[in-house]
């Protein structure tokens, strides 16, 4: 599966950075898919659907790159879209599982890891598996943030309608960000959608969020927000 992934990116530069991170992302993203649905109780060929779906989640992203320059949807294409699409509408879905019945939950798992909200009408057993790559696509841009691999965006101010967004601990949408500190925020609240204790264990355990606060310059600008995230993430873990 993986070979056949990386085949798949060496049809774009992999000398491009922004390749090569996209793919060693999907890499991460695989395994947390792994971790999360064992977790929960899913069985060996449960956790491999997971796997499969963790793996595949950005595959539009790097024709977006390629093609467009940006990872920004709203400029360019709808990355989940455009990625079940390219894998289901080509068939290129076969050259990494076979079984069609487990198609539609990793179509619904691909299209759906980057909307703000999932549909209300998906399957019970579709809505598991797109929470869970969803909430390991988020653990793995924390990690990313935490490791100093991304640089989280401090300048410009913090806006009235991602800080109100903010405090209703929901998902905020990046057409409201009008600055760096917005975008920052934005991405900060993606912990107010995780759905899996395990995720919040994870983020805990490897104290991900506090890190991310020990690289800022700026710390008196976002402590308020660090420190609303640290709770919930707190209570989440005792409920």
């Amino acid at each position: 599966m993986i070979n056949q992934f990386k085949k798949y990116v060496d049809t774009f530069d992999f000398n491009d950075k922004n390749i090569e991170k996209k793919y060693y992302h999907s890499l991460r993203v695989k395994s947390l898919c792994k971790l999360i649905s064992k977790d929960i109780g899913f069985n060996n060929e449960e956790v491999k659907i997971a796997e499969v779906a963790g793996l595949l989640h950005d595959y539009g992203r790097f024709m977006q790159w390629s093609k467009y320059h940006t990872f920004k949807d709203y400029e360019s294409i709808d990355h989940g879209d455009y990625g079940a699409s390219q894998l289901f509408d080509k068939n290129e879905i076969v050259n990494y599982l076979t079984d069609e019945k487990k198609y539609d939950e990793i179509y619904n798992a691909i299209k759906y890891h980057n909307k703000i909200s999932l549909p209300k009408d998906l399957p019970e057993r579709s809505q598991t598996l797109c929470k869970i790559v969803r909430d390991a696509d988020k653990l793995d841009i924390m990690y990313l943030y935490s490791s100093q691999e991304l640089i989280f965006p401090e300048e410009g101010e913090i806006s009235s309608v991602v800080k109100k967004t903010f405090d209703n601990e929901t998902l905020i949408n990046k057409k409201d960000e009008i600055s760096g500190a917005d975008h920052g925020i934005t991405d900060l609240a993606f912990i107010y959608d995780l759905n899996f204790t395990y995720s919040f264990k994870h983020l805990k355990r490897y104290k991900i969020i506090e890190q991310i606060y020990e690289n800022l310059k700026d710390k008196e600008k976002f402590k308020y927000y660090f420190e609303k995230i640290v709770k919930y993430i707190d209570a989440q873990i005792k409920e």
